[in-house]
């Protein structure tokens, strides 16, 4: 994925694969199957899949029906 950030509350869970996160401040997370994540909000960042198999991640938002998902950075 590329640079992104996230304008409202969403929690997921990876289901497969390897996922690496990291942020513009320098910040990196990396999550296995079965690992949960609270996404950043309002922070740049982007993830990679990093395993030998695609990532797969399911994502829950918390907000209104109006409301963004994610902002690409330009």
């Amino acid at each position: 994925l590329s640079m992104h950030k996230h304008p409202i509350l969403n929690i997921g869970y990876l289901t497969k694969g390897e996922l690496t996160v990291r942020s513009e401040n320098g910040g990196k997370l990396v999550l296995k199957p079965g690992d949960p994540i609270v996404e950043l909000v309002d922070i740049w960042h982007y993830g990679e899949s990093t395993g030998s198999e695609d990532a797969e991640i399911i994502v829950t938002y918390v907000g209104d029906k109006t409301d963004s998902l994610s902002i690409a950075k330009e």
